[in-house]
């Protein structure tokens, strides 16, 4: 009986192919694997504390608790006071996804050899994030209030409710936000209640909520009325202690 060398070489020619796939999907778990090592980002490496403010945001894919991780494009303050961009990642309650838009300041730690790992700063310092934040708004708005001012606001304003009378955008652009000028009026409970104008920068978020006519909330330092910021804007009083303690 002759041997059968072409069953043999079929068989062998099969035995390699199998070989090949194996060994090509194992090279691309690897590859994957390594990849996904390489872009990690480890905690331990990012020690030094700041903010960043939101640019974009996006799911990632990822759930845990029906709760989406959410990517988030910062622009982020370093000690030498200049601005890197970078990125995070967090887990978000679905009930809290609708308050992180851009412009918000959140409180991240990060990479002195590398700034573009970060991540989420779960233990933030309260005192050193309002003052980052305050003086990235001095350096954005030069004109506007100054570090004292906004520092005065940040730890003595109060929230009060007024009527915004008057509001109107000068056309002026700086440094992304619009330069407006506003008109509210005191609610004192009086005759005819005290009204205060300044020019002051808003987002583009902030423009659907001041509108004419409209009640809305500031923040007023007592005695200082002339120097009130609406409160909606994340980077000064309240607003910050807000995106700083968002998780905790």
């Amino acid at each position: 009986m002759g041997v059968n060398y072409e069953g043999t070489y079929s068989h062998y020619i099969s035995w390699i192919i199998t070989a090949l796939t194996i060994l090509m999907v194992v090279i691309s778990i690897l590859f994957v694997m390594h990849g996904m090592r390489k872009g990690q980002v480890r905690k331990k490496d990012c020690t030094v504390q700041t903010v960043g403010f939101i640019r974009t945001k996006q799911q990632t894919g990822i759930y845990v608790n029906e709760n989406p991780q959410l990517l988030f494009e910062l622009d982020a303050l370093a000690k030498d006071g200049t601005v890197f961009q970078t990125s995070v990642q967090k887990i978000i309650p679905l009930t809290k996804i609708a308050t992180m838009i851009p412009g918000m300041a959140i409180p991240i730690r990060y990479n002195s050899e590398n700034r573009s790992q970060a991540v989420w700063d779960d233990n933030p310092d309260q005192s050193l994030a309002e003052e980052l934040v305050v003086r990235y708004q001095c350096q954005k708005h030069p004109e506007d209030l100054s570090y004292v001012q906004r520092m005065d606001l940040l730890k003595n304003g109060v929230m009060k409710k007024v009527l915004l009378k008057s509001f109107r955008l000068t056309g002026r652009q700086e440094a992304g936000d619009w330069e407006a000028e506003a008109v509210i009026q005191l609610s004192e409970g009086g005759l005819e209640d005290p009204t205060i104008a300044r020019t002051l920068y808003v987002t583009n978020d902030a423009l659907e909520y001041l509108i004419n006519g409209r009640y809305v909330d500031v923040y007023i330092v007592p005695g200082k009325e002339n120097l009130f910021a609406f409160a909606l804007d994340t980077a000064v009083a309240s607003g910050l202690r807000k995106a700083v303690y968002h998780e905790q």
